[in-house]
């Protein structure tokens, strides 16, 4: 009987040992599963940042008003807007006839980095909080704009150049909670083609090439 009840008592000493093994590696799987989500969360945000970057495009817009908007603005990141611009690459998986230009603005909200779409880029209706959609968790963002000659500029465009076009490239300084300073640079198209490929070609290019065959046609 004395032997069964130390059999039993190592038995349940031995349990307890394993259950709470086993609890810790439950707890630590479920810390580094929901650190992994967090980390494709941020990389995908960082994606979608640098896609619209990469895809902006010179083409200045109007406001619902009628005002001109620049093509590209630029912010310090010290809260409020970041970054505003016009950008290629619209999504049109069922190719509708429209047009693949957007309004593209990025808003620093706390310790949230939110992104907002327009479609058309012109005219753009009054802003609503849902539109606003949250991609990136950081604690703050520094920014900084290069125009063609390499100077660096905390805000575009520069107050001295107003009518500036594109900055050459990017540079934002992201601060994530608990995790180290992260720097994405990108580098600004600044030879789009006139004709985005799928759109047709301007009336003007039409009359273009209709005054050239009738030139063509009429030459001895």
């Amino acid at each position: 009987m004395l032997e069964l009840l130390v059999a039993v008592a190592v038995f349940a000493l031995v349990a307890v040992m394993a259950y709470g093994g086993l609890d810790s590696v439950i707890r630590q799987s479920e810390i580094v599963s929901g650190q992994s989500e967090r980390l494709a969360d941020f990389q995908r945000g960082l994606d979608r940042l640098q896609g619209d970057l990469a895809f902006a495009i010179d083409r200045p817009v109007r406001d619902s008003r009628g005002s001109p908007v620049p093509a590209f603005i630029g912010g310090s990141g010290e809260g409020g807007t970041l970054l505003e611009l016009t950008r290629l690459g619209r999504a049109n998986p069922w190719a509708a006839p429209r047009g693949q230009t957007e309004r593209v603005a990025w808003r620093l909200d706390g310790d949230r980095l939110q992104r907002r779409a327009s479609a058309p880029p012109d005219g753009a209706a009054v802003e609503r909080e849902e539109d606003w959609r949250t991609w990136l968790a950081v604690e703050r963002v520094e920014a900084t704009y290069f125009d063609t000659d390499n100077n660096a500029y905390p805000q575009w465009p520069p107050a001295n150049r107003p009518d500036a076009r594109l900055p050459r490239a990017v540079e934002l300084r992201l601060h994530p909670s608990q995790t180290p300073p992260l720097r994405l640079t990108v580098a600004l198209p600044g030879d789009w083609p006139d004709t985005a490929p799928g759109e047709p070609a301007s009336d003007n290019d039409d009359n273009d090439s209709d005054d050239s065959q009738t030139a063509a046609e009429g030459t001895p």
